[in-house]
């Protein structure tokens, strides 16, 4: 028989600020835009002074989540004071 243990290592998340942005804290600054006729809405999203915008497509449990990020190099200079 064979017995197997094993343990992680916690990771310090506050301190781990080198590699990309991989979770919502690495997020800057967000700015939803409501669409008036209804779904989906538009999302300008900074991350270290990058842009991206992002979709929804829902709300609560009619949300299918949200849409692909998507780079808006046009938006950086807004992105650059926040």
């Amino acid at each position: 028989m064979v017995v197997l243990s094993l343990t992680g290592c916690g990771k310090d998340e506050l301190g781990d600020r080198s590699g990309p942005p991989d979770a919502i804290y690495d997020v800057d600054y967000v700015e939803v835009f409501r669409n008036t006729d209804s779904f989906p809405n538009i999302a300008r999203v900074c991350v270290r002074k990058l842009a991206f915008a992002v979709t929804s497509t829902g709300r609560g449990e009619d949300s299918g989540g949200g849409g692909p990020l998507i780079r808006v190099a046009e938006w950086d200079s807004f992105c650059a004071d926040k």
